[in-house]
């Protein structure tokens, strides 16, 4: 098949990995993958990889906005020329714009739903949801179909993957001792390391609040935000005040790194998670994970057996546990293992590969 992925933009993030994972697997298949968005940092990454990449004016968070209509016909004129048999979109706004593709050229069109959305007068009245959605959670799944009445047998529950040929390579490959001292870590510190968008339903707070309970028993505590959000000034005023125990890093293309310089992987969110991606890097990277008990997390982790599970907004649960993996090396070497297995049985390229390529085919044999 030749498949067509639209997205806003390719810069880092979630969608970049997912369309670069599933491209590089679904090509062992023999399929051939392209990517239509505004361009990103990650283009030439998706280039070397065997992804075509077309660069059109599309980058925008409105649906209605006019560059999308005038890309349009430059678009649907790409797609007869290419000769795609499916379009794959991964945001609202490319939903909307493959709707508008399929219609001009008859090549049909499917959705992946990244996360949750709000049911906007627009997407109530102009669903573009495609042929088929793919949910990358059960609780995405369920949302779809209450909030947004997606009938229950265009949707398909697909869980993300991860590259592993790559993540476990390049992991093998980083010098702790060499990053630490980049990043400006002192090489005997405990470093609780957190990776995620920098806005207030992450939980970074609860993370400052956990570890400054903490630092009077371990004194060499350190905490490391990679990412980047609107919270990301509040953070740092909160760092301020707590001391130089903690920093933030941009986000970066090559997880490997910052992971490597951990030794205990926090996620506070406060709110549902769509998946959980960065939560199943740290887990294959071999860390103990002390996460929140919110969905969809609770379905990646059990608390005690594969990492441990607290109450959200629960800044003394959080130290708790924390507390309990430092002082417990045994039991925390225990859980990263088995964390470890969970994340590399559900985070196989070719297992996602292979649903998503039946998905196609089912929307190819109703065309």
């Amino acid at each position: 098949m030749n498949i067509l992925h639209l997205t806003t933009h390719v810069n880092l993030g979630g969608i970049t990995s997912y369309i670069g994972t599933l491209s590089k697997a679904m090509a062992k298949s023999g399929h051939q993958s392209s990517v239509v968005s505004s361009g990103g940092s990650a283009t030439v990454h998706l280039t070397r990889s065997g992804v075509s990449c077309y660069e059109y004016s599309i980058r925008t968070k409105s649906e209605l906005n006019p560059k999308l209509y005038w890309a349009l016909p430059q678009i649907a004129r790409l797609v007869k020329e290419e000769h795609y048999d499916i379009l794959h979109a991964h945001s609202r706004v490319t939903q909307v714009l493959a709707y508008f593709v399929s219609k001009l050229t008859g090549v049909p069109y499917v959705s992946t739903a990244h996360g949750f959305y709000t049911p906007r007068i627009g997407r109530r009245l102009f669903p573009a949801w495609g042929e088929r959605v793919v949910a990358i959670s059960t609780l995405v799944s369920e949302e779809l179909s209450n909030a947004h009445r997606v009938k229950h047998e265009r949707i398909r529950m697909i869980h993300n993957a991860v590259d592993l040929d790559v993540f476990l390579k390049r992991f093998g490959q980083q010098d702790r001792a060499f990053l630490r001292n980049r990043y400006g870590i002192p090489k005997d510190a405990i470093v609780l390391g957190t990776l995620s968008r920098l806005v207030r339903d992450k939980g970074h707070e609860f993370l400052l609040k956990a570890a400054k309970k903490l630092l009077p028993e371990f004194p060499n505590l350190y905490i490391l935000m990679v990412g980047d959000g609107r919270e990301k000034e509040n953070l740092e005023r909160l760092i301020r005040a707590w001391g130089p125990h903690a920093k933030i890093i941009p986000g970066v293309q090559d997880t490997t790194a910052v992971f490597s310089v951990m030794d205990i992987f926090v996620h506070p969110a406060t709110y549902r998670e769509g998946f959980g991606l960065s939560i199943a890097e740290a887990m294959i990277a071999g860390l103990p994970v002390v996460a929140t008990d919110i969905p969809a997390i609770n379905t990646l982790l059990s608390d005690g057996l594969n990492g441990r599970v607290v109450k959200p907004k629960d800044a003394d649960a959080l130290a708790s546990a924390i507390r309990d993996l430092i002082k417990d090396p045994a039991k925390a070497r225990s859980l990263a293992e088995k964390g470890r297995e969970t994340a590399l049985s559900i985070c196989q390229p070719e297992r996602m590969a292979r649903e998503i390529e039946q998905v196609y085919l089912e929307v190819l044999k109703e065309k």
